[in-house]
């Protein structure tokens, strides 16, 4: 069939309201593939409350991801509590391709494991991590191995999927809408270190308490925390928000960026990485990465467009902080490799190679 312009659906397994990495590779696909001429759709399976004082899935879409005019397609209408298992696989199964067929679909990209009958459909393995049991594990390989075409976001996420006995046709990272971003010179930076992420495996613990070290020791900083519920989980962990934490809890894409380049460095202590988005969002402002090692070391190369934290630890991270405030020349550097680095993921090349990969299909 012709497909110089294709009708192509990016859906996600649950609900697209989730602020995370997962829908923010959604909306710079999308984005990335409407401008190389494509109509494109979102889809997920219903839709949770929306976050903050949002009052619409298009104000949030728009102010979140900046993404604009786009339509959305749910198996189930209105607002939904939860995602429930075995619901949302029954649904996907029984609904989900006359969905994807009524709205003319030629293609379907699919994040999160569904059993679905429509073809082509081609599924992003973004972290195999979550299959905690051996009989989920199971069932999700072989939905996996049902697709037409598996493309994981890193080496490391291809590597752990074939460990996991779950086949990987190519390795397409994420991608970011560079255009968002905007690169400050040093003098023109806060006191400020940023940490994006609020749940467990991002360790916000270890970013608090690294900087509350430095502050211990003379350094004037301040940490801005940003995720869902960022203000919550500060108080959890502390009792109280002290004033040198600046906790967001929703903010736009715009409001993001601004921040990151402001401020002097990304802190991601994680447990686990496939990819990491935030860490590439932060080179693209001209902010150097202070990583652990969960984070993939094709995304971030010690002493290159980051720095490398081998220790889980508020000390080490701390240390990595100081090394990097200390030294201008080592912080300038880090900075435009950063810049340049980031380049190589930028949302319409990365559009480009998905694009590819359905036409092989179709």
């Amino acid at each position: 069939m012709a497909c110089e312009n294709m009708k192509i659906v990016i859906a996600r397994r649950d609900s697209l309201t989730h602020i995370d990495g997962v829908s923010m590779f959604i909306a710079n696909l999308a984005k990335g593939l409407r401008a190389l001429g494509h109509e494109v759709a979102l889809m997920s399976w219903g839709l949770l409350s929306l976050p903050g004082n949002y009052s619409s899935f298009e104000e949030f879409a728009e102010k979140v991801y900046g993404l604009k005019g786009v339509d959305v397609i749910t198996i189930v209408k209105g607002i939904v509590k939860s995602h429930r298992e075995p619901r949302v696989s029954i649904d996907w199964l029984l609904w989900g391709g006359r969905a994807l067929r009524k709205w003319g679909a030629d293609a379907v990209i699919i994040n999160g494991v569904v059993p679905l009958t429509f073809r082509p459909r081609l599924i992003v393995l973004h972290d195999v991590s979550k299959f905690a049991s051996r009989f989920k594990l199971s069932v999700y390989r072989a939905l996996y191995n049902s697709y037409d075409l598996v493309t994981c976001m890193s080496e490391k996420a291809r590597l752990e999927a074939e460990g996991a006995g779950i086949r990987c046709d190519a390795v397409t990272y994420s991608l970011v809408d560079l255009t968002a971003f905007s690169p400050r010179p040093l003098d023109e930076r806060k006191r400020l270190v940023v940490h994006i992420g609020t749940r467990g495996v991002k360790n916000l613990d270890v970013s608090i308490a690294a900087i509350k070290l430095l502050r211990d020791e003379g350094y004037d900083l301040k940490l801005a925390v940003v995720g869902t519920e960022a203000s919550s989980s500060v108080r959890r962990m502390l009792g109280y928000v002290p004033d040198w934490i600046v906790p967001l809890d929703y903010i736009s894409q715009e409001t993001k960026a601004d921040l990151l380049s402001r401020a002097l460095a990304l802190l991601l202590p994680s447990s686990h990485e496939a990819f990491s988005l935030t860490a590439v969002e932060a080179m693209a402002s001209g902010t150097p990465p202070v990583v652990s090692e969960a984070v993939p070391n094709e995304v971030v190369i010690d002493g290159y467009n980051g720095l490398r934290v081998r220790e889980l630890s508020p000390r080490a991270f701390a240390d990595a902080v100081k090394a990097l405030l200390a030294d201008e020349d080592l912080w300038r550097r880090l900075s435009l490799n950063g810049i340049e680095f980031a380049r190589r993921f930028d949302m319409i090349e990365v559009a480009k190679k998905y694009e590819k990969l359905i036409k092989k299909l179709l």
